[in-house]
């Protein structure tokens, strides 16, 4: 509309498009503000994205003070062997007179113990021998071991601790090639780190196969997947998780494509646990049951930036329920008495119906308010949401996976991003190793010595009888 336009309107025309446009205006204010003020607390950013002001946590502070709390069992440094070498210190002069005590007999008024260690690198020479059958005459030649490849290559140890600072650690290769040149002596190029890498995720793939397939066994698993920089293109690290399993891939998709090439969730009829994106929903094989922790960080932008009050009800009620389930375990009890299902179920009930009244909705709009969205995911996802207090093996969030998958954001922080598709999805796949390592109680740096050289232990518990 131009002045000429306005100039013709009638003083009430210009008051009523006034109006109009200034609760456009203060509306779209509402939104931006709203966008602006999504925070780790009351969204599903992570906590990377915060910036230098940290919003105030969710977690209730604890009356205990910081430290090491009474009866705690101490871990303080001990010596649990013989000393190596003994060195004893002797004065060369008496402190008073100054009179030289060369020759005098001395005795021991005080023992300090350090802890150290030496870097010794060992060059192995592999000799093949020749025996002739002095029955046949046959020439006989000796078995070369797995890591001996080559008239000079690296041993398994060094191949695994490179593998772990580069996998474990997250160590740029930059610094993984100073490390080795600094406290070894070896100049290990930046290219034969990767090729290390390389040759582990082909290693690996026996052992990930097990995983997998022990993980498809288990009743609950916990899914998530997380954005990576692969040499600029936006690729995504999926998980399936449980206490003891981990298994990761990479995959450019988020969604669907990515899932299926994890493959656990294809046939699996167990319950899996997840945010509430679309795609796992296309998994109809398997129970679902949604993360409460995203949902509890929602409902919080709801009673920050509005007035209605049904989201802090629903709060309560979630970690109520939490609470309950918790004292239940404590007991030895595997499902809630009739009691609290009936009361939970009405309560649940309740909050909807407040929730009715008090959420906007737009009928001529297709974009509904932030709180509508989530209140429609209470009302469609109830048996989902309130699936942990219902079955006591499925957890109240999806903690375990975003414990998982965070090594790909300490890797990313620290080394940068990856710079080829065998090295993200080969980070996959040996993160995976390590993290099954780590929850089986396993040896780290053995497990990755045992790949290298071919002597594959088995990385699974066996189970109990």
């Amino acid at each position: 509309m131009n002045r000429k336009q306005l100039e013709s309107l009638e003083k009430e025309q210009i008051i009523d498009l006034f109006i109009e446009m200034f609760n456009k205006m203060s509306e779209r204010i509402s939104e931006l503000e709203a966008q602006l003020s999504q925070n780790s607390t009351n969204s599903s950013k992570p906590p990377s994205k915060d910036g230098y002001n940290k919003p105030k946590s969710l977690r209730e502070k604890s009356e205990k003070k910081r430290g090491g709390q009474f009866g705690h069992e101490g871990h303080g440094l001990k010596i649990e062997s013989e000393a190596d070498k003994i060195i004893e210190h002797k004065a060369e002069v008496c402190s008073k007179c100054g009179m030289k005590l060369n020759g005098l007999a001395s005795v021991c008024a005080d023992v300090r113990n350090v802890i150290d260690f030496e870097v010794i690198v060992k060059i192995i020479r592999h000799k093949q021998m020749r025996t002739v059958c002095s029955n046949c005459g046959r020439a006989n030649d000796g078995k070369m071991p797995d890591e001996a490849t080559r008239s000079a290559c690296y041993g398994s140890g060094l191949r695994a601790f490179s593998a772990l600072i580069s996998n474990y650690a997250c160590v740029s290769m930059g610094k993984i090639k100073t490390i080795f040149s600094e406290v070894f002596d070896i100049k290990l190029s930046v290219g034969t780190i990767a090729n290390i890498n390389k040759d582990y995720s082909k290693k690996s793939e026996p052992i990930l196969k097990e995983i997998k397939s022990e993980i498809r066994k288990s009743a609950v698993i916990n899914s998530d997947e997380t954005g990576i920089n692969n040499n600029g293109a936006n690729w995504w690290l999926h998980t399936a998780s449980t206490p003891e399993l981990t298994y990761m891939t990479a995959h450019p998709k988020r969604g669907k494509e990515g899932i299926d090439d994890n493959g656990v969730l294809i046939g699996y009829t167990g319950t899996a646990v997840h945010d509430c994106m679309g795609a796992y929903y296309k998994y109809q094989d398997c129970i679902h049951a949604l993360c409460n922790a995203h949902l509890l960080r929602e409902l919080e932008w709801v009673c920050d930036y509005t007035s209605q009050s049904w989201a802090a009800k629903m709060q309560d009620l979630l970690l109520k329920m939490k609470a309950v389930k918790e004292k239940y375990i404590e007991t030895d009890k595997t499902e809630l008495s009739c009691y609290y299902s009936r009361k939970f179920a009405g309560e649940y009930t309740e909050i909807i119906e407040l929730a009715k009244s008090e959420v906007p909705f737009d009928p001529n709009s297709r974009k509904q308010h932030k709180s509508y969205n989530l209140f429609k995911r209470f009302c469609r996802r109830q048996d989902e949401i309130t699936r942990f207090v219902n079955d006591f093996d499925v957890p109240f969030d999806n903690n375990q996976a975003e414990r998982d998958i965070r090594i790909t954001k300490i890797k990313e922080k620290s080394a940068g991003c990856f710079r080829s598709d065998d090295g993200v999805t080969g980070f996959a796949k040996i993160s995976s190793v390590i993290g099954t390592a780590v929850k089986q109680g396993k040896s780290v740096f053995n497990t990755l010595v045992n790949i290298a050289s071919g002597n594959y232990e088995r990385l699974l518990r066996q189970p109990t009888e």
